[in-house]
């Protein structure tokens, strides 16, 4: 008799810990970059952008992390493709921000495209210098705003 009242409490432990386990509130996405971003584990903030890009390559939040990530460390060979594939993306999408603040979006990427395309030809010496700067702590990611907007909507 003894051993079944020692189960009861037990099982009821287990219960109210699968409970509290599940009943967690669900892990904000934006917070959670934001934050690794500002604290310098970018290279963290890489591989979350690399696993959303594996599982769906137009994933908006990976396209956008990973174009953050390359404007960060001037990967400007592939900042440019990523830029085209999240404007390309992004086109898809009929959510709300995709209405009222995509068309803010693309004709600021576009813009950085030609900068890119036309302008932007920094020596060796200035990327050394750039990508230096790119471990430096506590700066906000140039396309929070983006990723704020795809969090508002769901997206991530």
């Amino acid at each position: 008799m003894k051993k079944v009242n020692l189960f009861v409490p037990l099982i009821l432990a287990c219960a109210f810990s699968l409970h509290a386990q599940t009943n967690q509130p669900p892990v904000n996405n934006f917070v959670l970059v934001t934050n690794l971003w500002y604290q310098g584990d970018k290279s963290n903030v890489m591989a979350m952008a690399e696993q959303r890009l594996a599982a769906n390559s137009n994933a908006l939040a990976g396209l956008v992390l990973k174009m953050e990530f390359d404007l960060e460390f001037s990967n400007d060979s592939s900042l440019s493709n990523n830029v085209i594939r999240l404007l390309s993306a992004a086109e898809a999408v009929t959510n709300l921000f995709m209405h009222t603040d995509y068309p803010r979006m693309r004709k600021n990427l576009n813009w950085f495209l030609n900068l890119l395309a036309e302008e932007y030809h920094p020596t060796s010496a200035e990327l050394e210098e750039e990508k230096a700067k790119a471990f430096i702590i506590h700066k906000r990611m140039t396309y929070e705003c983006y990723l704020k907007w795809l969090h508002d909507d769901g997206l991530f």
